[in-house]
């Protein structure tokens, strides 16, 4: 029977999954398309589809959508714009979308000049825009999100932690786009407050620049913008240039997008493509729930302070002289953060443990202190003992739950491990020890990641490497005990994946140098894991389950316990019947 103390965690959780749905609940379900200037190999367009995909996953219920790449940066001209919109004429001549949402300037200008005729009424929402206008009235486009970068904060912050700075030499390509974004950069100049020589550079070849930007004196500093193609005509893939620049640039190097970072730029007041389409996201669905939205959209949500710690350090600058809500790339994480996933779940057992000696100890206090009868103090004790099991199969329970699997799973592990005890002639005390240790075959598998633990189909080699792990994290938590019970689960979490003949693991051992409780234990896990729906499987048949058993025998198992199990196989299916569910 399920035991109450889970109730209210239950219940907590339920709460907190209805809450965060709630915040993105629209409803009906929705078609959306979704139209990409360019392709997923440029990282702007990578990460705005991420930012505009996973806000339409989180809503409920979840809506359809579609995914087009015009790929404008390989392909631009007026006849492969007329195909495009006739293939999309034929392609959704029988679609019927609910709303649109495109990225970046060339789609826009598609939807501006084919959406009304291809997708008649559908509304748009475009995000990533250079240069944006508001929409046209009575046109398809419903609201249109800037991409403009914030480049006087980016500057401004330069100057605190470059305070010496006399100029600055902003990089930029002759492209339409570059230049474009070079005219924002002289308007913000002109708002600055510190006197600061800017110095425009176009007309350079990428070796130039190298040579130049190598030379700089401890007053520079420089700004990249967006760099694709250099005065030569040569094309640049997305962040090689700038890579390269870094790598011999002898000041920071200033970046206003977010993409730049981990190039070997300081990075700065960075627009986030991510953040860009997930407001469109949000945006569209505003839209389709009748909510007016504003035409014209600059929002501040869009942009993060985001620098690269090993660039920042290489340049000795303070991290008090950086904004107090940056973001860190390349920053080596903390002893906490490497172990998460093993020092939180490890926390909940030494609680539980703690928890146990706190017993313990109150018990010790008791018999110290209190004057009563030799049967009494005989009664605390079996009381003491039974709690104490029953912390043991309650923290079995919560590591099966985590696996997504029922608390009777370990129950009828350790009824049938003390059937076939029983059957090959253990004490009453050790049938006792066996029953309550075995629940804790698993714990540690409290210490690894959801995802590998809930995959729901085959385990890679690396993630199968991970799995195996949980025999010595089982180890490590229990071993700290000098109590018998505990001493016998720690014993059992350690070895019950050793196989008679020795290919398993963690130690490889063999035949009897394997404890008995942990051959007793295996043969119980495995059969009832067998006979059960897992994430990654459903339920052998008992046929498949007793054919396997019997070829594991003297391989995986004792044979004398395959003999006894078998022996005693209407008893085994007893405890599954009593404790199926």
């Amino acid at each position: 029977m399920q035991k109450k103390i889970f109730s209210p965690l239950y219940i907590l959780a339920l709460f907190l999954f209805l809450s965060a749905s709630r915040a993105y609940a629209y409803s009906p379900a929705y078609k959306i398309l979704i139209l990409h200037s360019y392709s997923m190999d440029y990282m702007w367009t990578e990460e705005l589809h991420q930012g505009i995909t996973e806000t339409l996953e989180k809503m409920s219920p979840p809506s359809q959508f579609r995914v087009e790449f015009m790929d404008t940066k390989n392909f631009f001209n007026e006849a492969y714009i007329k195909s495009l919109a006739h293939t999309y004429t034929l392609k959704y001549a029988e679609v019927q979308f609910d709303g649109i949402v495109v990225t970046d300037n060339n789609a826009l200008a598609f939807m501006t000049s084919y959406g009304k005729d291809i997708f008649p009424g559908v509304p748009v929402v475009a995000c990533g825009i250079n240069d944006a206008r508001p929409p046209e009235e009575g046109s398809n486009i419903k609201s249109i999100i800037a991409a403009g970068a914030d480049h006087g904060e980016t500057i401004r912050q330069a100057l605190k932690y470059w305070p010496d700075a006399k100029r600055l030499f902003v990089l930029y390509d002759a492209t339409p786009t570059g230049q474009f974004i070079a005219s924002e950069v002289r308007q913000s100049l002109s708002s600055l407050e510190a006197p600061l020589k800017a110095q425009f550079i176009s007309d350079k070849s990428l070796d130039e620049l190298k040579r130049f930007v190598a030379t700089r004196k401890a007053t520079d500093l420089v700004y990249t913008l967006p760099f694709f193609r250099d005065i030569t005509g040569n094309v640049f893939a997305e962040g090689q240039a700038v890579r390269e620049l870094a790598s011999l640039s002898s000041v920071p190097i200033l970046a206003s997008w977010s993409f730049q970072l981990g190039t070997g730029v300081i990075g700065g007041r960075c627009v986030s493509p991510y953040y860009s389409g997930e407001l469109a996201m949000r945006t569209l669905m505003e839209i389709l729930d009748g909510q007016a939205v504003p035409p014209f959209q600059s929002h501040v949500s869009v942009f993060e302070n985001r620098y690269d710690y090993e660039v920042v350090k290489q340049f000795g600058i303070q991290e008090k002289l950086l904004p107090e809500d940056t973001i860190f790339i390349n920053r080596p994480l903390s002893f906490y953060e490497k172990h998460r996933d093993v020092l939180l779940p490890a926390g909940i057992v030494i609680a539980i443990l703690s928890i146990i000696a706190t017993l313990l100890f109150l018990n010790l206090q008791k018999q110290r202190t209190i004057n009563v009868t030799n049967a009494r103090l005989i009664a605390l004790d079996k009381e003491l003992i039974t709690t104490q099991r029953e912390l043991v199969s309650t923290l079995g329970e919560v590591i099966e739950v985590r696996s997504k699997e029922t608390g009777n799973h370990v129950k009828r592990v350790a009824k049938i491990s003390r059937l076939i005890g029983e059957k090959i002639g253990l004490s009453d005390h050790e049938l006792e020890t066996l029953e309550a240790a075995s629940p804790m075959h698993d714990v540690g598998k409290i210490g690894i990641p959801e995802s590998i633990l809930q995959k729901p189909g085959k385990l890679t080699d690396a993630e199968f490497d991970v799995i195996k792990t949980h025999t010595t994290i089982g180890k490590d938590i229990l071993g700290s005990s000098d109590r018998e019970l505990l001493s016998i689960a720690c014993i059992i979490a350690h070895q019950h994946h050793e196989r008679w003949d020795g290919t398993g693991y963690p130690a490889g051992l063999d035949g009897e140098k394997i404890s008995i409780y942990a051959r007793i234990t295996m043969l119980a896990d495995i059969y009832d894991a067998l006979s059960s729906d897992r994430s990654y499987k459903t339920a052998w048949s008992e046929k498949q389950i007793y054919e396997y058993i019997r070829s594991k025998r003297e391989k995986f198992f004792d044979p004398y316990l395959v003999d006894v199990f078998f022996e005693h196989i209407g008893e085994v299916r007893a405890i599954r019947t009593q404790y199926r569910k």
